[in-house]
């Protein structure tokens, strides 16, 4: 019985976490319909946010770019050059990994992922809230 409990805690323990996204643009390129976390959302421990979703149009991405709110205040934002083309019906799978310093405000975290072409436009984006 031990061993049992056990192993279904380091399987809870392992398994991603899933969240709500929301696709922030019209007419994307990719349309997101799954996100998960690594661990639970805190302070101070790297965390893995893992996109999933459906090319349903040809997109070459060169940027993502990371705009982080704090309670609906723009507080940071970053970009992450990227090399990757999709095509019509391929599965895309991004990951960012992040750490929020401890220093960092507790309430609601709103990451949005600009996904990017050449010229700066965006074709899709991805949306992620929880709470710290």
């Amino acid at each position: 019985m031990k061993l049992l409990l056990a192993i279904l805690l380091v399987s809870t323990v392992l398994a991603a976490i899933p969240t709500k996204v929301t696709n922030c643009i019209a007419n994307p390129s990719i349309v997101f319909t799954e996100a998960t976390f690594s661990v639970q959302p805190q302070k101070g421990v790297d965390e893995t946010i893992t996109l999933y979703g459906t090319a349903n149009a040809h997109a070459e991405l060169t940027n993502v770019h990371l705009v982080a709110k704090w309670n609906d205040v723009e507080v940071m934002t970053e970009d992450f050059p990227e090399e990757e083309i999709y095509d019509n019906g391929d599965k895309v799978v991004y990951s960012q990994t992040k750490n929020f310093p401890t220093f960092t405000p507790s309430g609601k975290i709103t990451t949005q992922f600009y996904f990017q072409n050449a010229k700066g436009a965006n074709f899709a984006c991805a949306e992620i809230t929880f709470v710290l």
